[in-house]
């Protein structure tokens, strides 16, 4: 059995001190205020706060690896996660030909079964089936209309499969909500240009989270004198919704981090690094890189953006600094920075009964970090990855 003490225990509530965290064969077994019989290891935590590993839903790759990549590959971008703190992660596509997904999703099976540094929970498909208006970084080439068969075909390739973004206001774009639903897959409104209607009604097709707000996405618009709200307003009205935003401080400021947090709350808005393979990974300014989708892109400012500059392209985020934004800078309480960074995401791709959260009976997913979130201690499944 394995002792933690001298920590500051983030729960889901609260901050708990002056307690034990017990944990044996890879699961946390007591909180308690007395050391049991049986430890075989101690880990002083030094006053650092312990906390369940990150969970990071929507990341495209790391540590200079992509998700689009082999399985090799795969473990290796998911590692780099690991090491700065995010201990559960969904490998997130580009938008390509169905062909090339079912390869891309079997890669990231056998990454599930070769890795041993990381939760791969399964993969989240952005697109293909999403809005030319709001295509973003994403190769127009790739983006394909829906129709029940390259759907069924798609969704049907694996059962691995734990969100799918589309834009439900394109042509059939009800399709990929109603089968996605079907099949227990987190349907993401993602790059649409729909207005508030649109959105409104895709709960009906078994859309029930919003891709990056802000990001990609209509917001209110002025159409002749009236104003028409969006995918934005609906995102955050509307309760049916789950909300991802992107907290690296580029996609969006901190005061809107703070209205996020205000209108969805902790158990409903979750932070996504939508980090590109350059994320994990220390890079110099002006960095210029062709992407597997044939887009070149460009570090700068901390950020990835397309080579025009007419667009961002994607963040080189971790968990970790997206906690630190919101905690530091937003000013959201930690507790609920830390939970917007692991319980809640896990509680939308329905993984949230073992893991996120420091309690008995949980994976013994362990973090533990200083007061400006600088990861020293990793434990993933009980395994010390970092120390």
């Amino acid at each position: 059995m394995r002792l933690y003490k001298n920590a500051k225990i983030i729960t889901p509530e609260s901050i708990i001190e002056n307690k034990y965290v017990v944990t044996d064969n890879g699961k946390i077994i007591a909180i308690t205020d007395t050391v049991p019989d049986g430890i075989t290891k101690v880990i002083d935590c030094g006053g650092r706060y312990l906390s369940p590993g990150f969970a990071d839903i929507h990341v495209h790759g790391g540590g200079g690896y992509s998700a689009m990549g082999s399985a090799e590959d795969v473990v290796k971008m998911c590692t780099a996660h690991a090491l700065r703190g995010t201990t559960s992660i969904l490998p997130t596509t580009l938008a390509a030909p169905v062909a090339q997904l079912k390869k891309v999703i079997k890669n990231i099976e056998e990454a599930q079964k070769l890795c041993t540094d990381s939760n791969i929970l399964g993969v989240h498909l952005e697109g293909p089936f999403i809005s030319m208006k709001m295509k973003g970084a994403q190769s127009p080439d790739n983006i394909l209309v829906p129709t029940r068969e390259n759907v069924t075909e798609l969704l049907d390739s694996s059962d691995i499969i734990k969100i799918i973004g589309a834009a439900p206001e394109i042509e059939n774009g009800h399709i990929v909500g109603e089968e996605a639903k079907k099949r227990g897959i987190v349907a993401s409104v993602a790059h649409s240009d729909g207005d508030y209607s649109d959105i409104e009604r895709a709960l009906e097709y078994g859309y029930s989270d919003v891709t990056h707000i802000y990001s990609a996405c209509s917001g209110m618009r002025k159409i002749g004198i009236f104003r028409h709200a969006g995918v934005v307003e609906a995102g955050l009205s509307l309760d049916g919704y789950t909300t991802q935003f992107i907290a690296d401080l580029r996609h969006l400021p901190y005061g809107v981090l703070k209205l996020i947090y205000k209108a969805k709350g902790a158990d409903k808005a979750y932070a996504i690094s939508d980090g590109l393979e350059y994320s994990a990974l220390d890079m110099e300014e002006g960095t210029v890189i062709l992407q597997e989708n044939g887009l070149e892109v460009v570090y700068e400012d901390n950020v990835m953006k397309l080579s025009d500059r007419s667009c961002l392209a994607g963040s080189v985020a971790t968990s970790n600094i997206l906690v630190r934004n919101m905690y530091k800078v937003a000013g959201i309480p930690l507790v609920d920075a830390v939970k917007m960074a692991s319980l809640t995401p896990l509680s939308v791709i329905g993984a949230d009964k073992i893991k996120g959260k420091i309690a008995e009976g949980y994976d013994e997913d362990i973090i533990l970090f200083d007061d400006d979130i600088e990861v020293s201690f990793v434990s993933v499944r009980g395994k010390i990855i970092k120390s």
